[in-house]
């Protein structure tokens, strides 16, 4: 009887280090084994969103840029240029990644002075998508 448990508990351990959900074992007609293992539940994570605001001086003008806050693609086409005016919480577009549109929001006012994707192009968590000449609001 000490050989079978033995048996049974290798199989228990192939099960586990070669990520098997399932295993069966037969020897003879007498001693049939089927190991079945339930999947572990797939672990959620939520990220916060952050959004931050880098201050760059240059030639006595306050220079701030808008960063993307997600992974995907960034449109913003008709409702943001270069030249425009914005203002704190203004929507600037939206990222779209597997069906979801996150909507990108200014965290400082001022004038838009460089977009730096193309609408429609990837961006990653960070990347410096507009710059803004900052009026403090």
């Amino acid at each position: 009887m000490k050989k079978e448990e033995f048996q049974v508990e290798d199989l228990i351990n192939i099960l586990s280090e070669c990520g098997l959900t399932e295993l069966e074992y037969q020897q003879d007609e007498n001693i049939k084994i089927k190991i079945k293992k339930s999947p572990e539940p797939k672990k959620t994570f939520v990220k916060e969103k952050l959004e931050v605001s880098k201050v760059v001086q240059k030639k006595d003008e306050l220079i701030k840029t808008i960063v993307s806050t997600g992974i995907g693609k960034y449109y913003y086409e008709n409702l943001i240029s270069i030249g425009d005016k914005i203002k704190v919480g203004q929507d600037l577009g939206y990222i779209f990644v597997m069906g979801l549109k996150t909507p990108l929001r200014a965290t400082v006012g001022g004038e838009i002075t460089e977009i730096t994707v193309e609408n429609g192009g990837i961006v990653d968590y960070g990347k410096i998508l507009i710059k803004v000449k900052s009026t403090g609001r």
